[in-house]
Protein backbone atom coordinates (compact mmCIF):
# COMPACT_ATOMS: atom_id res chain seq x y z
CA UNK A 1 0.00 0.00 0.00
CA UNK A 2 0.94 3.59 -1.20
CA UNK A 3 1.52 5.86 2.13
CA UNK A 4 -0.85 8.66 1.56
CA UNK A 5 0.66 11.65 2.15
CA UNK A 6 -1.34 14.56 2.95
CA UNK A 7 -1.48 18.40 2.25
CA UNK A 8 -4.20 20.97 2.28
CA UNK A 9 -4.61 23.35 -0.27
CA UNK A 10 -6.84 25.93 1.74
CA UNK A 11 -7.81 28.29 -1.36
CA UNK A 12 -8.79 27.65 -4.81
CA UNK A 13 -6.19 29.59 -6.10
CA UNK A 14 -2.83 30.58 -4.85
CA UNK A 15 -0.78 33.80 -5.98
CA UNK A 16 2.20 34.09 -2.90
CA UNK A 17 5.58 32.34 -4.13
CA UNK A 18 7.11 29.98 -2.10
CA UNK A 19 9.90 32.08 -1.22
CA UNK A 20 7.77 34.76 0.01
CA UNK A 21 5.04 33.01 1.55
CA UNK A 22 3.08 35.30 4.05
CA UNK A 23 2.62 34.34 7.43
CA UNK A 24 -0.09 32.43 8.68
CA UNK A 25 -2.41 34.96 10.22
CA UNK A 26 -3.84 34.19 13.39
CA UNK A 27 -7.26 32.15 14.04
CA UNK A 28 -8.88 35.27 14.98
CA UNK A 29 -7.47 37.69 12.41
CA UNK A 30 -8.72 35.19 10.07
CA UNK A 31 -12.17 33.29 11.11
CA UNK A 32 -12.47 32.18 7.27
CA UNK A 33 -9.26 30.81 7.04
CA UNK A 34 -9.53 28.82 10.53
CA UNK A 35 -12.65 27.51 9.36
CA UNK A 36 -11.52 26.56 6.41
CA UNK A 37 -8.05 24.42 8.00
CA UNK A 38 -10.87 22.59 10.40
CA UNK A 39 -12.66 21.70 7.66
CA UNK A 40 -9.88 20.33 4.99
CA UNK A 41 -8.35 17.98 8.44
CA UNK A 42 -11.74 16.85 8.70
CA UNK A 43 -11.85 16.13 4.77
CA UNK A 44 -8.16 14.49 4.38
CA UNK A 45 -9.51 12.24 7.73
CA UNK A 46 -12.18 10.99 5.13
CA UNK A 47 -9.61 11.29 2.65
CA UNK A 48 -7.87 8.04 4.15
CA UNK A 49 -10.58 6.07 4.50
CA UNK A 50 -11.91 6.36 1.07
CA UNK A 51 -8.34 5.73 -0.13
CA UNK A 52 -7.83 2.60 1.83
CA UNK A 53 -11.21 1.14 0.31
CA UNK A 54 -10.44 2.52 -3.66
CA UNK A 55 -7.05 0.98 -3.19
CA UNK A 56 -8.78 -2.24 -2.07
CA UNK A 57 -10.83 -1.84 -4.27
CA UNK A 58 -14.00 -1.66 -1.75
CA UNK A 59 -17.12 0.76 -3.10
CA UNK A 60 -18.71 0.46 0.32
CA UNK A 61 -17.10 3.56 1.67
CA UNK A 62 -17.53 5.36 -1.25
CA UNK A 63 -21.02 4.37 -1.27
CA UNK A 64 -22.18 5.25 2.17
CA UNK A 65 -20.87 9.00 1.66
CA UNK A 66 -23.71 9.08 -1.24
CA UNK A 67 -26.87 10.81 0.52
CA UNK A 68 -30.14 8.78 0.07
CA UNK A 69 -31.19 11.46 -2.12
CA UNK A 70 -28.35 10.46 -4.77
CA UNK A 71 -25.93 13.02 -6.03
CA UNK A 72 -26.53 16.19 -7.51
CA UNK A 73 -25.29 15.98 -11.67
CA UNK A 74 -26.05 19.65 -13.11
CA UNK A 75 -29.63 20.69 -12.59
CA UNK A 76 -30.75 16.86 -12.53
CA UNK A 77 -29.78 14.00 -9.84
CA UNK A 78 -28.04 10.96 -10.31
CA UNK A 79 -29.93 8.00 -7.44
CA UNK A 80 -28.36 6.58 -5.25
CA UNK A 81 -29.27 3.15 -6.43
CA UNK A 82 -27.58 4.26 -9.93
CA UNK A 83 -24.37 5.44 -8.02
CA UNK A 84 -24.33 2.13 -6.34
CA UNK A 85 -24.71 -0.09 -9.64
CA UNK A 86 -22.33 1.97 -11.22
CA UNK A 87 -19.45 1.49 -8.36
CA UNK A 88 -20.12 -1.95 -8.76
CA UNK A 89 -20.74 -2.81 -12.62
CA UNK A 90 -17.03 -3.35 -13.87
CA UNK A 91 -17.85 -2.28 -17.15
CA UNK A 92 -19.17 1.34 -15.95
CA UNK A 93 -17.57 4.86 -16.27
CA UNK A 94 -17.64 5.37 -12.76
CA UNK A 95 -16.41 1.83 -11.73
CA UNK A 96 -13.46 2.64 -14.13
CA UNK A 97 -12.77 5.36 -13.29
CA UNK A 98 -12.33 4.51 -9.23
CA UNK A 99 -11.08 0.79 -9.49
CA UNK A 100 -9.99 0.31 -13.63
CA UNK A 101 -12.47 -1.40 -16.03
CA UNK A 102 -13.47 -1.14 -19.46
CA UNK A 103 -15.82 1.35 -18.73
CA UNK A 104 -13.34 4.07 -18.52
CA UNK A 105 -10.44 5.19 -21.49
CA UNK A 106 -7.98 7.17 -19.36
CA UNK A 107 -6.57 10.11 -21.42
CA UNK A 108 -3.12 10.82 -22.34
CA UNK A 109 -1.04 11.37 -19.15
CA UNK A 110 -3.94 10.60 -16.77
CA UNK A 111 -3.72 7.60 -14.38
CA UNK A 112 -6.12 4.62 -15.97
CA UNK A 113 -7.82 4.72 -12.58
CA UNK A 114 -8.05 6.59 -9.14
CA UNK A 115 -6.84 2.99 -7.51
CA UNK A 116 -3.47 3.05 -10.11
CA UNK A 117 -2.75 6.09 -9.12
CA UNK A 118 -3.03 5.50 -5.15
CA UNK A 119 -1.43 1.84 -5.70
CA UNK A 120 1.61 2.62 -8.29
CA UNK A 121 2.76 6.27 -7.80
CA UNK A 122 5.60 6.85 -5.47
CA UNK A 123 4.31 9.83 -3.63
CA UNK A 124 0.44 10.94 -3.96
CA UNK A 125 -1.05 13.83 -2.38
CA UNK A 126 -4.67 14.28 -1.06
CA UNK A 127 -5.33 18.11 -1.55
CA UNK A 128 -8.24 20.15 -0.15
CA UNK A 129 -9.78 23.15 -2.27
CA UNK A 130 -12.67 25.17 -1.85
CA UNK A 131 -14.98 25.46 -4.60
CA UNK A 132 -17.41 28.57 -4.84
CA UNK A 133 -20.75 27.19 -4.70
CA UNK A 134 -23.89 29.35 -3.21
CA UNK A 135 -25.25 26.39 -1.17
CA UNK A 136 -21.69 26.31 0.94
CA UNK A 137 -21.78 30.07 1.72
CA UNK A 138 -18.38 32.58 1.92
CA UNK A 139 -16.71 29.08 3.02
CA UNK A 140 -16.77 27.13 0.02
CA UNK A 141 -17.20 23.61 -0.71
CA UNK A 142 -14.54 21.43 0.35
CA UNK A 143 -13.44 19.33 -2.51
CA UNK A 144 -10.60 16.38 -2.43
CA UNK A 145 -8.44 15.50 -5.31
CA UNK A 146 -5.38 13.08 -4.99
CA UNK A 147 -2.43 13.73 -7.25
CA UNK A 148 1.00 12.30 -8.03
CA UNK A 149 3.99 13.82 -9.72
CA UNK A 150 3.95 13.32 -13.35
CA UNK A 151 0.43 11.91 -13.41
CA UNK A 152 -2.98 13.56 -13.43
CA UNK A 153 -5.95 12.62 -11.76
CA UNK A 154 -8.43 10.79 -13.72
CA UNK A 155 -12.54 11.97 -13.04
CA UNK A 156 -13.29 14.76 -11.17
CA UNK A 157 -12.72 15.92 -7.17
CA UNK A 158 -14.86 14.38 -4.61
CA UNK A 159 -16.53 17.61 -3.34
CA UNK A 160 -18.79 17.10 0.09
CA UNK A 161 -21.09 18.88 1.91
CA UNK A 162 -21.85 18.76 5.87
CA UNK A 163 -25.21 17.14 6.93
CA UNK A 164 -26.39 16.55 10.47
CA UNK A 165 -22.01 16.14 11.47
CA UNK A 166 -21.13 14.03 8.57
CA UNK A 167 -19.26 14.16 5.06
CA UNK A 168 -21.64 13.39 1.93
CA UNK A 169 -20.14 13.56 -1.10
CA UNK A 170 -21.91 16.30 -3.46
CA UNK A 171 -22.00 15.89 -7.28
CA UNK A 172 -18.24 15.31 -7.76
CA UNK A 173 -18.65 11.42 -9.02
CA UNK A 174 -19.95 12.69 -12.15
CA UNK A 175 -18.37 14.76 -14.87
CA UNK A 176 -21.89 16.80 -14.70
CA UNK A 177 -21.97 20.25 -16.58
Amino acid sequence: MNPLLVAALLAATSTASEEAAPAKPSAAADPLGARREAIANEILRVGVELQRAIEGGDPGPLLARVPGEGLRCGERVVPKARVARDLSERGSWLHGVFFGGPGFVAPAGTAPSLRALLRDAPEVQALVAFRRDDRAGPVGLPCLDFRARDRATPGVPLCFEQRAGRWWLTDSLYPCR
